[in-house]
Order: structure tokens, then sequence, then C-alpha cells
């Protein structure tokens, strides 16, 4: 096989995958999209009728549906979703895992096609590590945008939990108290407290809701209030105060938090300086006298030690962030 016979079916197998992705939205929209028809206009037996009716139909429907239903059925999907959710994207995983496999097939194919320079065997490598990369890449900006939520969700909590605590005093019962945080408070903690009073109204018992609520955001402090919540329906107690106590060493834990964070400012920048100094004053050299820096690009030496020193910085870095990473 020659190489241009390669590019072509590497070429060919990237515009096969964006299409088949672009196929799974559109199907999954306007599956959707007469989901929300269906059910405005039906109401009663007639919703289970209507929905059991548009699942048959997609189903067996277009090739698009049929690629749609095999994905979901991949045993990743469930864990994929519970992230997603968690993250705050409201987007099925299949569509999800789609993008993503699109996003590595264009960051192999783009370095393939474009480093022409180089042999086949380098060109290969480039192709593989750019899937990896591209692969990998939707991951970590699920996994940062999950973390943030979050964190966001855990700096809003002993506030939601005064608001609990005060229309308990007030008289309210707990059901309504989390409809008055689903009300006054902001996303994302306002979010998760709308599920679970809905959970609540389509049936759920107010335990299984909570848990629910734990399962999308994994927390310690969520899980003191949740598991303190518990415990008082079934051995009964006076629950306001128990909240109050709760939002204090929540609070505690958020400042003790804060000042290891300044205390180790200095080792985290230092990680971030060091990390980066070896790469810009490879920069700076290949800019100021290429000359010099050419063996290290274009000899397979060279890029042996490019490629161990990159090992060693990441490894460094790695190291370095675990010791300042102290858990409260």
């Amino acid at each position: 096989m020659n190489e241009m016979t390669m590019v072509g079916l590497l070429s060919g197998a990237g515009v096969l995958s964006i299409l088949a992705g672009i196929m799974v939205m559109l199907a999954q929209k306007r599956w959707q999209s007469r989901l929300r028809t269906q059910v405005s206009a039906h109401t009663g037996n007639d919703f289970v009728t209507t929905v059991t009716a548009l699942k048959q139909s997609r189903d067996g429907g277009s090739l698009a549906s049929r690629l749609n239903v095999r994905v979901r059925k991949l045993s990743v999907i469930p864990k994929l979703q519970a992230n997603l959710i968690s993250a705050g994207i409201s987007m099925p995983a299949s569509r999800f895992l789609v993008l993503q496999v699109i996003l590595a097939l264009f960051s192999g194919i783009l370095p393939f096609l474009l480093l022409t320079g180089l042999g086949l065997g380098l060109r290969m490598f480039a192709l593989v590590l750019g899937m990896v990369v591209g692969y990998n890449l939707a991951r970590f900006f699920l996994k940062f945008k999950r973390s943030r939520r979050l964190r966001a969700l855990e700096r809003q909590l002993p506030d939601a939990i005064d608001v609990l605590g005060g229309a308990l005093e007030a008289g309210s019962s707990l059901p309504q108290s989390m409809g008055m945080v689903a009300r006054e408070m902001t996303d994302p903690i306002s979010g998760e407290f709308v599920r679970v009073v809905r959970d609540q109204e389509l049936g759920l018992s107010q335990q299984e809701a909570l848990d629910r609520m734990l399962l999308r955001c994994p927390s310690e402090d969520l899980d003191m209030l949740v598991t303190a919540i518990n415990i008082q329906s079934r051995v009964g107690g006076n629950l306001s105060k128990i909240m109050r106590s709760i939002a204090l060493t929540i609070r505690e834990r958020l400042r003790i938090k804060g000042e290891i964070k300044t205390l180790t400012a200095q080792g985290r920048i230092s990680a971030k300086v060091i990390a980066g100094l070896p790469i810009a004053l490879l920069a700076v050299i290949s800019l100021m006298n290429p000359e010099f820096a050419h063996p290290l690009f274009f000899t397979t030496f060279g890029r042996f030690l490019l490629a161990g020193a990159l090992a060693g910085i990441v490894v460094g870095y790695m190291v370095m962030m675990k010791i300042v990473a102290i858990k409260v």
C-alpha cells in the first residue's frame, strides 16, 4: 500500500465519521422534537403509546437512528451520561461519544496530512499520537467542567443549608424548603434542588431523590447533608439545628482550604514556571538561532532527546503538584 492510498483511506474514514456524527445528531434532534410535540398533544395512556411508537420508529428507522441505538448500548454510556449531568452539559452521552471519536480522527489525520516532510513511520506515529490526544482532549474538557461545577456547588452549599434551616424554623416542610432553595439560589445548587423536588413530585421518595442528587454531585459536604436528612427522617430530631451545625462545619472546611491554597501558591507557581521554562527557552533558541536547534527536530537522536525531556517535564510537574495537594 503506497502513501497516496494510505492518505486517501484516512481522509475517507475521517469524512465518513464526520458525516455519521452529523446524521446521529440530526436524527436525535428530530426524534426529540417529535417527542415534545406528541407529549404536548397527549396525556395519560396516550403518552405511553406515543413514546412506544416513537421508540419503535426510531429503532427501526434510518441508518443514523440504528447507529444511535447501537451507540447507546455501549457499556460506557451510563457512566458518561452521569458525568455529563454532573458537568451541567445537556447532551446525550451517545452524541458526546460520537463527537469525541470525530475529534480523535480529525486530530490524527490533520498532522498526518501536514507533516509531508517526514517519513511514513513518523507520520503514522503522529497520526496515532494525534488521535490519542484528540480523544482525551474531550475527556479533559468534561472533567474540567465537572470539577468546576462541583466546586461552585460546594461554595453555595452553606448558604443553601442556611435557607433550608431558616425555612424549617419558619414552619415550612422539608419539600417546601427545598423548593425555596430552588427558587432563591442560583445555579448549580438551584438546578439540583429543582431536580430533587421534581423527582419527589414524580413519585420518588425523599431519600431516593436525595440519593440521586448525591450520585449526580459526589461531594463529601453534600453527603453530610443528605445523611443528616435521611437519619432525621427515620429517628426524628431538630433538623434546623443540625443544619446550622453542618453549615458551620462546611464553612470552616472552605476557610481551611482557602488558607492551604494561599500557603501552597508558591509551590504551584514554581511547578508551572519550572515546567514551562525549558519549553520557552527552546522556543526562543529556535527563533534566534534555528541552525542550533535544527538537530533536535530533524535527527532521530534529537527527537528521542525531545521525547525524554518532555516526559521528564511532565513527571516533574505532576510530582510537584502532588506534593502541594493537601486534602482537607
